[in-house]
């Protein structure tokens, strides 16, 4: 019997036998950090064993599977897409080590392990910084970083022919519920995201005077039944685009890797759609040495447009670590502006509501990271707030 059979029948055994009703709440809140570890080292152990088991056909002689993927997910019980996915992470981390030697040790998870790989297959250089990533980001982070690297060193025009040609919308049905997805160019689902925009805000703001609280997908979903329905016409409040890109890639009419060309919050979209709204005149462009706007101070509560264009590309999320709250985010300024009298990019920062809750209402305690990530700390602390941490 090799050890990890034996490792797996103890485990078969202590999960069997505990009450976890027995145990107090700190010690379920840390074994279930344990078995968090437990799981993702069993997860590479498996993609790893997997991979050699598909090469070899050593899967053939146990299972009635007409391939690996099938004969994995069977085992697995989880689809044969996502079998599929584990077996090409296990094959792309044989040539990253440094990935691989996190997934073996259980600080990566083989899901993180295939964001990072598929970035790393496309970019090597970019390894070092998507592992740093997956140490302290949440997923949709690491998803939008890869994103990025894989559009920089992917042809644009050939993707945006496959965007095209594959783009779709499909339903199922599960009970009462109809389910759904949709895919195409971004540029084109950018268009209506900012015609939903202004009537997902409407009714977030209406929930909020009435007390209710409900997810920002809720109010999207009921925002495209209103504009289906003709019950409200979204272009006066519809939002100019805005389009990220580095000024290197803009005048050379392409990226290259380590550059970016995005609309903030929805995706990469090829340089020559940047040009070609920015022609029209049509949207907000955001260039990397473009205005300084850590020159642009204000001495009221107003928030001048540069800087907001500036906080809201550099926050295109919550700013605490490991949060990825993209939506319904609100300004907060670090230190007390009665005190201070000062409106600017160093003090000014994007929350999701319940972080802002906690540093308004529940004097939580932020600490600012050279990185722009805050953290937050309970009032008991003894740490001043906005200091600042390594």
């Amino acid at each position: 019997m090799f050890r990890i059979e034996v490792i797996a029948e103890e485990l078969r055994e202590v999960v069997a036998g505990f009450d976890p009703a027995t145990f107090a709440g700190r010690d379920a809140a840390r074994l279930t950090e344990v078995c968090a570890e437990v799981e993702r080292l069993g997860a590479a152990a498996k993609a790893l064993f997997a991979r050699r088991a598909v090469v070899t056909n050593g899967w053939v002689h146990r299972s009635r599977a007409v391939s690996g993927e099938q004969w994995l997910a069977g085992v697995s019980g989880c689809s044969e897409s996502q079998a599929r996915d584990s077996l090409r992470t296990a094959q792309r981390v044989q040539e990253l080590p440094a990935t691989e030697a996190k997934l073996r040790e259980g600080s990566l998870s083989l899901t993180q392990a295939s964001i990072v790989s598929k970035a790393a297959e496309v970019d090597p250089d970019a390894e070092p910084a998507m592992l740093r990533s997956a140490g302290r980001d949440g997923l949709r982070t690491l998803r939008d970083r890869a994103d990025r690297i894989v559009a920089a060193a992917t042809d644009e025009q050939q993707a945006h022919v496959k965007a095209k040609r594959e783009r779709h919308l499909r339903t199922w049905r599960q009970g009462m519920a109809t389910h759904g997805t949709f895919s195409g160019p971004t540029e084109e689902v950018d268009v209506l995201l900012r015609a939903l925009q202004p009537l997902t805000q409407a009714r977030f703001d209406h929930a909020r005077e009435a007390a209710e609280h409900e997810p920002p997908d809720a109010y999207r979903f009921d925002a495209l039944i209103a504009l289906a329905h003709g019950d409200a016409t979204p272009t006066a409040g519809t939002p100019v685009a805005r389009v990220r890109v580095d000024l290197p890639a803009l005048l050379a009419g392409q990226t290259s890797p380590g550059q970016v060309c995005e609309i903030p919050g929805v995706g990469p979209v090829p340089v020559d759609h940047a040009r070609q709204v920015l022609s029209h005149g049509l949207m907000e462009l955001v260039v990397t040495d473009g205005v300084d706007v850590q020159c642009v101070v204000s001495r009221t509560r107003h928030v001048p447009e540069p800087l907001k264009v500036a906080i809201a590309e550099r926050d295109q999320r919550c700013k605490i670590r490991g949060c990825d709250t993209t939506q319904g985010l609100e300004r907060h300024h670090t230190l007390e502006f009665a005190q201070h009298r000062l409106t600017t990019y160093e003090l000014l920062g994007l929350l999701c509501g319940a972080h802002h809750d906690l540093v308004t209402h529940h004097h939580h305690q932020i600490v600012d990271h050279h990185d722009h990530t805050w953290t937050l700390h309970p009032p008991h602390t003894d740490e001043q707030r906005h200091t600042h941490a390594a």
